[in-house]
């Protein structure tokens, strides 16, 4: 069954995740990059200086009270007891929750993602084959390279500047297809500045320039 996709505002949230193996481990990097506080409840010791950032780590059995105060709860052991314990006792809080070993009967499956600076892609099937969704995310990422991550800051600072009177209401859509169309994408790759100030200036339809957006090209291209 479809479900509803949602990109959450983690930061400063606890989430908690059950099992310190190479599975939750990875959803403990996913969460730290999101700003979510994390509780991390493992039988298993963890390997030292698995992150940068600090998590609070609780090498013992589950109990359900470490889901209290918790926006999300993610069982990873690979134990289907333990994992359904989890879920039982997120469910008795109303804390949706992820299974790793069997997506569909939790709450929620995650996609799998694609980052070009704030531009974020994500690919899902239904928890049904997530190997295909990181097939797909992975065809995606060898045609979008970093220089994309510079496309949504220039879409961004563009938008400020309110090109098109509400009667022409096209700017959103309209002149960001044009420019992409136009071969911004590789212009930003190679670092041609004159070209793409001359192509912003013509497809915007002012004296629009990487300069006057406030924006210069990385060196090197992240």
């Amino acid at each position: 069954m479809p479900g509803y996709p949602i990109i959450l505002d983690l930061h400063g949230r606890l989430a908690v995740v059950v099992g310190g193996g190479a599975v939750g481990r990875r959803k403990v990097t996913g969460l730290l990059a999101a700003g979510a506080r994390v509780r991390l409840i493992s039988r298993d010791p963890v390997p030292p200086h698995c992150w940068s950032q600090p998590i609070e780590l609780h090498l013992r059995s589950f109990h359900p009270a470490d889901l209290d105060g918790a926006a999300l709860a993610f069982a990873a052991t690979g134990v289907a007891a333990v994992d359904q314990a989890v879920l039982a006792a997120a469910r008795e809080r109303s804390i949706p929750a992820n299974l790793a070993a069997a997506p569909e009967a939790g709450d929620f499956t995650l996609p799998a993602v694609l980052h070009r600076g704030d531009l974020l892609i994500a690919v899902a099937t239904a928890g049904q084959t997530p190997a295909l969704a990181t097939v797909v995310r992975d065809r995606i990422a060898a045609s979008l390279g970093p220089e994309w991550g510079l496309i949504v800051e220039i879409a961004a600072r563009l938008r400020m500047k309110n090109l098109t009177t509400s009667a022409e209401n096209v700017y959103s859509y309209k002149v960001l297809a044009d420019l992409i169309d136009s071969g911004l994408a590789g212009l930003l790759a190679h670092r041609n500045d004159e070209e793409i100030d001359h192509l912003l200036t013509r497809i915007c339809g002012r004296e629009i320039t990487l300069a006057g957006l406030g924006l210069t090209l990385p060196d090197p291209m992240p």
